[in-house]
């Protein structure tokens, strides 16, 4: 079971109440139902219960993959404090991460390089966070990525040569969050924007966290 959050609401005489979108599996509601959300900005999930669902404003005791609807927590006002945009809702116990590995394509992005330390806004389903690169490492060697050699007056530890991106270019790239951990799994799909900057790619690895 995945649920993306969307929203959050703060309903008087139920509590926490998250919307969003069910991206897979199903759950049913009920006092046994017992779901993590997260992740916090320290990389914890919350466990807690999901007591009730919605769907369209009418109640409902079961949702599936495909639906938007809204579910309402077992929270104290403490934890609902720490719910926000862009978590997840799942069964099993699960990890975050602030890294992670990507095989990304430049779309666009006239007079720009994309080298180390590179910095973008990422989209991943309904995660919004900036990123920065940590590594780079050329896909194809063809006119688009070229590796710049370095200069020998340059400082001491410039001895490899710096790899630059540009439009066309693919690469595998390791990103790192630049705010919080976020909960990722392998294949899912990105976008990263930075100006004039578009680019797309896809999660090929998550470090354990």
């Amino acid at each position: 079971f995945e649920f993306l959050v969307e929203d959050i609401f703060n309903v008087p005489g139920v509590g926490g109440v998250v919307s969003g979108f069910v991206n897979a599996g199903e759950l049913t509601v009920g006092a046994n139902a017992h779901v993590y959300v997260g992740p916090t900005d320290d990389g914890s999930f919350l466990k807690t219960v999901a007591k009730s669902a919605h769907i369209a404003r009418i109640n409902t005791s079961h949702v599936t993959s495909g639906q938007s609807a809204c579910l309402a927590f077992g929270l104290n006002k403490e934890m609902r404090k720490k719910l926000r945009r862009g978590m997840v809702v799942l069964k099993e116990s699960p990890t975050s991460t602030r890294e992670f590995d990507a095989e990304i394509c430049v779309l666009k992005g006239e007079g720009t390089t994309i080298r180390r330390s590179y910095q973008a806004y990422v989209h991943i389903l309904n995660v919004r966070q900036s990123a920065f690169a940590r590594d780079i490492e050329i896909v194809n060697n063809g006119v688009a990525g070229l590796p710049i050699p370095s200069k020998k007056n340059n400082s001491k530890n410039e001895d490899k040569n710096v790899i630059v991106l540009r439009p066309g270019s693919r690469a595998k790239v390791r990103f790192e969050f630049a705010q919080r951990p976020e909960y990722l799994r392998t294949g899912m799909r990105m976008l990263f924007r930075d100006g004039r900057v578009r680019g797309v790619g896809i999660i090929t690895g998550v470090p354990n966290a």
